[in-house]
């Protein structure tokens, strides 16, 4: 066994030690590498339309995901209520959301409502027992 070799191993990479400055490197490191992956993951969070397109593409596919599962034999409504209740509430935060922004465009705000309204229709008439 090459002890030379193994002793090379820990000097591949120094760039990644730079800037330690006590013996927490480990958690310097982590943070640096954290912040750089919040920062490439999340920018639309400043942004309050497009988290709010977001969640309204979430409730499109939750309609999605209802409307196949409505169509299967197989399924029972106790088996499907719990996307029923996943609809109520991303619709009850995009409605808590969109108070102070639909305001100032009216296309959006229309697409809002009309989201929020098909959304609620399909939770009554479920709720309702519309599909026994």
């Amino acid at each position: 066994m090459d002890i030379k070799k193994i002793n090379q191993v820990g000097q591949l990479r120094p760039s990644a030690f730079d800037g330690i400055t006590n013996d927490k490197g480990f958690k310097q490191i982590f943070d640096r590498k954290l912040s750089e992956v919040n920062s490439i993951a999340s920018p639309t969070s400043a942004d309050p339309k497009t988290d709010l397109l977001d969640h309204s593409d979430k409730v499109l596919d939750l309609l999605d995901d209802y409307a196949k599962e409505l169509g299967n034999p197989l399924k029972t409504l106790k088996e499907i209520e719990p996307i029923v209740s996943r609809i109520e509430k991303e619709v009850d935060l995009i409605e808590s959301k969109a108070a102070g922004i639909v305001h100032q465009d009216r296309e959006f705000e229309r697409f809002v409502r009309d989201l929020s309204v098909t959304a609620q229709v399909a939770v009554l008439k479920f709720q309702r027992g519309d599909y026994l």
